[in-house]
């Protein structure tokens, strides 16, 4: 019996303390309404007029975030088009430009990047003069149709992780090499 009760008191303790697998992914989070976010806090040892001016020079010479607007030390705006960089394994939804919605809160310190509305340009099908023309977001294929958990195939989790990847070098600043001596 005391082992019973050790072993019961083992598991609950590792639940309790253990985090939700089904509701996060890398940097992704499900939210209630089963949309998915992408969220990355970046912290730097400067003031917020100091992280305003980086990002704006990162802006402009990103692709993918030159089409941001700034307003009161927040950054937002639809992204420009880019390719998922490594496409073996993925789903034909995902083989094509996605785009999203970027906002970057800036504070002394810090500065967080949030990503949602990930969508897909649309796939055309001709299947015999039946044509279909459909886009995906990310939830349509990484989304549980009927709960609100991230799938637990390694597709859907393949494909999570590839958005990250590729969104972090997206999104992180580079230092531009000073080549003049």
């Amino acid at each position: 019996m005391k082992n019973f009760t050790v072993l019961l008191l083992f598991i609950t303790c590792l639940n309790c303390f253990s985090q939700n697998p089904k509701n996060e992914h890398e940097n992704f989070k499900l939210q209630g309404d089963k949309t998915l976010i992408w969220q990355k806090v970046y912290e730097v040892e400067v003031s917020k007029d100091s992280i305003v001016n980086v990002l704006k020079d990162f802006k402009s010479s990103s692709s993918f975030i030159n089409k941001l607007e700034y307003n009161n030390f927040s950054f937002s705006g639809i992204s420009n088009y880019s390719k998922i960089s490594d496409m073996r394994g993925m789903p034909i939804a995902v083989k094509t430009e996605f785009n999203c919605f970027i906002k970057i809160d800036i504070k002394n310190n810090k500065y967080r990047i949030t990503i949602t509305d990930l969508k897909f340009k649309p796939i055309e099908f001709d299947f015999g003069g039946i044509g279909i023309n459909n886009s995906y977001r990310i939830e349509d294929v990484c989304v549980r149709d009927n709960y609100p958990e991230i799938r637990k195939n390694k597709t859907a989790r393949r494909v999570l992780t590839n958005l990250n990847n590729d969104l972090l070098n997206l999104l992180s600043l580079k230092k531009s090499k000073n080549e003049d001596w």
